[in-house]
């Protein structure tokens, strides 16, 4: 395990680089805003490295839990989003008191079973939504030229085909 730099011995000044960060705050400005309210020396690439380490954190606090009408695609890469920060997270532990507890680990490794599952399960269906989608355009032609086969009039066959076309809309 490496040497602690000044933030790991300071949780609360950790806990403040992190909140000034997620307030947009740029780095420079943490490093100053943490040595007047800490009794701690900060550089700037302590807060950069910090920053490194919790950036799955940091980024799955900005994931929001997807509502019904949002896609399969989405949730999962919201998944994908909270396992990557569980796996900096596992890690910032081992780091900073050299074990993980046995129960993170565990439900680190079921997390990222579970959204290895839904990733493959998200690509199976883009595959056959893709699929489905070429099928229907294929469909619309033989149907268009079914309808000009069949209807002389010009104006009645495209009447015709705009009518199929929205009926065909999803």
């Amino acid at each position: 395990m490496g040497r602690k730099h000044s933030l790991d011995r300071h949780p609360e000044a950790k806990k403040r680089a992190l909140q000034l960060y997620k307030e947009g705050k740029s780095v420079r400005e943490i490093a100053e805003q943490i040595k007047i309210e800490f009794p701690v020396q900060v550089s700037k690439s302590s807060v950069h490295r910090l920053l490194k380490r919790y950036e799955g954190v940091l980024k799955a606090a900005e994931v929001e839990v997807a509502g019904s009408e949002t896609d399969l695609m989405a949730h999962s890469q919201a998944l994908t989003k909270i396992a990557n920060a569980m796996a900096y997270e596992v890690l910032a532990e081992w780091q900073e008191k050299g074990e993980i507890s046995e129960e993170k680990f565990k439900a680190l490794l079921d997390l990222l079973s579970t959204t290895s599952g839904v990733a493959k399960t998200t690509a199976q269906i883009e595959k056959i939504k893709t699929q489905l989608i070429q099928h229907a355009e294929k469909m619309m032609e033989k149907i268009t030229r079914a309808v000009e086969r069949v209807i002389e009039d010009e104006e009645t066959r495209i009447k015709i085909l705009v009518e199929i076309r929205k009926e065909l809309e999803v």
